[in-house]
């Protein structure tokens, strides 16, 4: 097998590289759009940032959380001594830690989702959670609801029930869109839709009012969960990974991207290498024959043309040279009574007339003509093949 040039061997090597990297980005690459939505830093539709810009321009702090929350419970109790405790000692100043949920999870689903929430919260602190999925009703999708905040834009049919809720921040007659629960010393407030606050409501001064006004009630320091969208700071992602050794790395690797890469550089070795699978084999081209090629074009073209006198001529011609060689007269043509007298003087020959054969009349059919090619068949008899000497 012959080795591509090192151009074309190139450019087979970088298509087959960039195909390979666009299929582990569309198969492997993790879905960080879906997990953008409700991030402080995501400035699509359905992001935060607009609102989060807004508590900065009227001086209110809010800390983005990059770390994972089980931090949260190892912290409760502890005195605040660095910028990332969440925990506050102060009763009359507890935390507020705000989670805009993905999309819509149930209410049942929130302590697998975030383990961490009953004892934040009986400890004395307050969760707001936005995106708790409540059963959809026969209310009005797209509405505008009275709040103290003043009027707020509601695009879901979802609500909560009004006699299962403690308190309700806001509702309509189908039921509660804003609940809040108490647990322990805190308490949880609960919100029907994860946009409440998006950028696509940057319009709308109720709602960026009225979700401000929830997370800053209870003063203390309001936490945004960051980390639940993906987001990590330094410290966080050197504990995940486990530090710079390349055998953490594949041991934190999802399984399908390992098999991806591991296939890619066998894939590119082999194309690099320029062999299958197996020993190399050398393919022989198949050996021509001129003459008989060039005979088998000659009798093509004369079979179609209708051309039987050459034929009968140029097989005669060679069926004389071959029978004067065979009675020891030579190659060089002789006259036809010479080779007839020749061809009787064997016993073992049978009585034929030669120059009928060899020099037939004209033929006018394909029918003669394979007629004729018999009589030539007929001097080649096995008897006929025993070699005799010159006279």
């Amino acid at each position: 097998m012959r080795s591509l040039p090192v151009n074309r061997r190139t450019g087979v090597l970088g298509l087959l590289a960039l195909a390979l990297l666009l299929g582990v980005m569309l198969f492997g690459a993790p879905a960080t759009s879906h997990l953008e939505s409700g991030s402080t830093w995501h400035r699509g539709p359905a992001g935060y940032s607009a609102w989060y810009e807004s508590l900065d321009q009227q001086g209110i702090t809010v800390e983005r959380w990059q770390r994972p929350l089980s931090d949260l419970i190892e912290q409760l109790g502890e005195p605040e001594e660095t910028t990332v405790t969440l925990i506050q000692t102060q009763p009359l100043a507890p935390a507020t830690l705000v989670a805009v949920l993905p999309g819509f999870i149930d209410q049942s689903d929130l302590p697998a989702l975030l383990p961490w929430m009953p004892e934040w919260i009986e400890a004395g602190h307050r969760l707001i959670v936005l995106g708790v999925k409540t059963p959809a009703t026969a209310a009005p999708f797209s509405q505008v609801l009275p709040s103290q905040a003043g009027p707020v834009q509601i695009d879901t049919r979802r609500r909560y029930p009004l006699g299962a809720a403690q308190a309700i921040a806001l509702q309509d007659e189908y039921g509660a869109v804003i609940w809040q629960e108490s647990l322990g010393l805190g308490a949880v407030t609960m919100v029907a839709t994860p946009h409440l606050g998006a950028n696509a409501y940057r319009n709308q001064p109720g709602n960026f009012a009225l979700l401000t006004a929830l997370v800053t009630s209870a003063g203390g320091r309001v936490w945004v969960d960051e980390y639940l969208h993906g987001y990590r700071d330094q410290d966080a992602i050197a504990a995940e990974v486990g530090g710079d050794s390349w055998l953490n790395y594949l041991a934190g690797t999802p399984l399908l991207i390992l098999v991806a890469q591991v296939l890619a550089v066998t894939l590119v070795a082999l194309v690099a290498l320029n062999r299958r699978l197996g020993q190399r084999r050398t393919l022989h081209p198949p050996a021509v024959d001129n003459s008989r090629a060039y005979i088998q074009a000659l009798a093509g073209v004369l079979h179609r043309a209708g051309s039987h006198d050459m034929v009968v001529q140029t097989l005669g011609q060679a069926e004389q040279i071959q029978l004067q060689k065979s009675l020891g007269l030579g190659s060089a043509p002789l006259p036809l009574e010479r080779l007839q007298a020749a061809w009787e003087q064997q016993a073992s020959r049978p009585n034929l007339d030669l120059a009928a054969i060899l020099n037939p009349p004209t033929l006018t059919g394909e029918r003669q003509l394979r007629e004729w090619l018999k009589q030539l068949q007929s001097l080649h008899s096995p008897t006929q093949e025993t070699p005799v000497g010159h006279e």
